[in-house]
């Protein structure tokens, strides 16, 4: 099981969108915002950061981890469940992915993505990186999801997204922690 999960997670259309596009360009915008955080933490007053030395580190450690675990799971099940590839550049999805992770939330791998982010901050111990920055670039994520990726998938997968997008929260999963009654047709 464990060697169809890895095979699954990475098919080389995955590893190929990773090596072009997570490597060149989401690295260095990290330490971009690595560089940001600092200063802004220096012109903020939060130089001495905002967790004791070394548990940040154990921290970030261990959130990075379970980021990746996270992320990879999800891709794993996209590309499992929807026949195809998280990236329309390296094979779209042929079947919407409505079972597994994807039940609970549309976006599921961004919480992957987000666990192994704000460990940078955790590791560079980081007020500005973890509370300010952080939800900002979430919530231009949440809006890139909204503006430009829904409509695509409401054109590809049609009353079928739009049944889906009703029932599943775009990102928090709601539906996981207050488990809703629906009424029993009589």
């Amino acid at each position: 099981m464990i060697v169809k999960f890895f095979q699954a997670a990475f098919r080389p259309h995955i590893t190929h969108m990773v090596a072009k596009v997570y490597i060149p360009t989401l690295f260095p915008l990290t330490f971009l915002i690595s560089l940001t955080a600092i200063y802004v933490d220096q012109y903020l007053g939060f130089e001495n950061g905002f967790l004791s030395s070394p548990f940040n580190y154990y921290l970030s450690g261990i959130m990075f981890v379970v980021g990746v675990i996270l992320w990879i799971w999800t891709y794993e099940q996209l590309t499992r469940l929807g026949e195809g590839s998280p990236s329309p550049a390296a094979g779209r999805t042929i079947k919407l992915a409505q079972e597994g992770i994807y039940a609970y939330s549309r976006n599921p791998s961004l919480f992957g993505k987000l666990t192994g982010f704000v460990a940078v901050g955790v590791a560079l111990n980081s007020f500005s990186f973890c509370f300010i920055l952080t939800p900002i670039l979430l919530c231009g994520s949440l809006m890139e999801k909204v503006i430009r990726q829904e409509p695509q998938l409401i054109d590809l997968f049609g009353e079928e997204y739009l049944e889906y997008k009703e029932k599943v929260p775009l990102f928090i999963p709601w539906t996981f922690f207050f488990k809703t009654k629906t009424k029993k047709n009589k």
